[in-house]
């Protein structure tokens, strides 16, 4: 996780600032992955940071309708 969270302050992503109270917040979370070889042997992490846009509330509720054929 550090060392996605240093490539992502490193590019320049976003920029950390205080939490002021009259702010809301979209929450993060952290999703991560295993990637094995073709025996099955562990070869690398993989940690990406997300925002959970479900979460999210807008003023106006979107509404989309899938028909089935």
């Amino acid at each position: 996780m550090l060392k996605e969270f240093n490539g992502l302050m490193d590019r320049g992503t976003f920029k950390y600032k205080e939490h002021s109270n009259n702010k809301k917040l979209v929450p993060l979370m952290w999703v991560y992955a295993n990637k094995f070889d073709e025996d099955g042997f562990l070869t690398n992490f993989k940690a990406r940071l997300v925002a959970r846009g479900d979460l999210y509330k807008t003023e106006e509720e979107t509404y989309t309708a899938t028909l089935a054929a």
